[in-house]
């Protein structure tokens, strides 16, 4: 069946993204090490894609560890919360539904940015099995939350700069909580520890304060 013009435009801008990430990708590698960026010339391209990959996915996850970048919708989302909060203390089914949807919202869009990551890709990047990504997750070396019913991992689990078993042990003190509430414990800046995200203490090497804030976080 041919294409659809507005599926041949999607694709058009599709590869224009496609080749501005190569090409930018390219630029910063020769201008920071060209001679390990000769080195890569060396690599089936396989192999290539493969470590480009999961260094990407690597970096996402450290970016959400530093909290760089706010979504700019999340903001958005603060504000329409305060602004509903402050014109009635009793909420009303459409603001409910307002701030489901831009909840939502912000939810996708953390996957856009790669801080929420599939299944697959996770276990691409571990070199591990779907069954043994499972495995953890119900033994608590690791958390998903659901979006629209499918389960999204978050990118920090990747980042080298966060210990892996100091991790491990604060998800396991935040014991059964949703997903989505452990993903606000260790995104958002709590009190607790200076105003660090737990993620940002954990990587200054805050375990037992992280711990503690972990205990505190559950009492609320």
């Amino acid at each position: 069946m041919p294409r659809s013009a507005r599926d041949k435009d999607h694709s058009s801008v599709h590869d224009a993204r496609v080749l501005q990430a190569v090409r930018i990708a390219a630029v910063a590698a020769i201008l920071l090490d060209f001679a390990a960026t000769l080195a890569l010339l060396e690599l089936p391209d396989a192999e290539l894609g493969r470590l480009f990959k999961i260094r990407l996915m690597q970096i996402a996850g450290l970016s959400t560890a530093l909290k760089l970048d706010l979504p700019s919708i999340r903001e958005e989302g603060e504000k329409q919360r305060s602004h509903s909060n402050r014109g009635s203390k009793r909420r009303t089914s459409a603001s409910e539904h307002l701030d489901a949807s831009v909840a939502n919202a912000a939810r996708h869009h953390l996957v856009a940015e790669g801080r929420l990551l599939r299944a697959v890709d996770v276990c691409k990047a571990l070199g591990i099995t779907e069954q043994r990504l499972s495995k953890d997750g119900a033994t608590g070396r690791i958390f998903s939350v659901d979006l629209e019913a499918v389960p999204y991992y978050p990118a920090f689990f990747l980042a080298n700069e966060i210990n892996r078993k100091d991790l491990v042990k604060v998800v396991r003190k935040l014991g059964d909580l949703s997903g989505w509430r452990k993903w606000d414990f260790f995104t958002e800046p709590n009190g607790a520890l200076g105003n660090l995200t737990p993620l940002q203490a954990l990587m200054h090497g805050e375990v037992k304060q992280t711990l503690r804030a972990a205990e505190g976080f559950l009492e609320m």
